[in-house]
């Protein structure tokens, strides 16, 4: 059963994988939150300090992706995190969107839409330990230390779930959706993490985004992924 929790708030990527992606000023890329910098403060700015404004996003004339527009296909890769075992995984995701792989970060796979502005990260075979919900919590912990006041982060909410997998048997997720201005508009990001093993912890995670005006057509990306993802070996 799903117990949402609205909050306010954004994940320090190194410690999950720096490579993984969740934030990006590039639309080329899925986006990835940086653990670089120190976070900004937020109380009251003193005379000598600059005072701090968010950033005023552009607005993006791009026509939102409809859920009805998309297909999905079963797509099979091998990913492989530094100092563990390949992991052979297999998933579903639309129809027309390129997979890219990294040699930089061997452990995701990410698919891209033809423009370039909506994506799916997928990672797996990362060292086992934390539960997807604990998971879920460092992500959020590490957005909200990190990012500037001006990228105007706003976690809109996180979510536990259980779902049934290609096998029949049910599984945990964790989510966590969040929006941000990275460079000049909004970015809408979700980040999923499914326990496939039959017990809470976390052995695949997702990161999908586009705009906020495809916040439908991206959460029925995300259920497809976590529902089908399913390791091979």
């Amino acid at each position: 059963m799903k117990r949402p929790i609205l909050v306010s708030g954004i994940l320090l990527i190194t410690l999950l994988g720096a490579a993984g992606g969740y934030l990006t000023g590039d639309r080329i890329e899925v986006p990835v939150p940086t653990a670089s910098g120190a976070a900004v403060p937020l109380g009251t700015v003193s005379p000598s300090q600059p005072e701090l404004v968010r950033k005023t996003p552009e607005p993006n004339k791009l026509p939102a992706l409809q859920p009805d527009e998309l297909d999905f296909r079963t797509q099979r890769f091998t990913v492989q995190q530094d100092f563990q075992p390949p992991v052979r995984l297999a998933v579903r995701v639309p129809v027309g969107w390129q997979k890219t792989t990294n040699k930089e970060a061997p452990g995701e796979v990410k698919f891209l839409d033809s423009l370039r502005e909506r994506g799916a990260r997928i990672e797996a075979g990362f060292r086992p330990g934390l539960t997807t919900t604990q998971m879920r919590d460092k992500l959020i912990q590490g957005l909200e230390s990190s990012q500037p006041y001006e990228n105007d982060l706003e976690i809109i909410a996180k979510t536990d779930d259980t779902i049934t997998g290609p096998d029949g048997r049910p599984r945990v997720t964790s989510t966590v959706i969040y929006t941000w201005i990275p460079g000049k508009t909004v970015r809408y990001v979700l980040v999923r993490w499914v326990a496939t093993a039959g017990d809470s912890m976390a052995t695949v995670e997702m990161s999908i985004t586009g705009l906020p005006e495809d916040a439908e057509a991206l959460n029925l990306i995300a259920d497809q992924v976590a529902k089908s993802a399913m390791p091979e070996d």
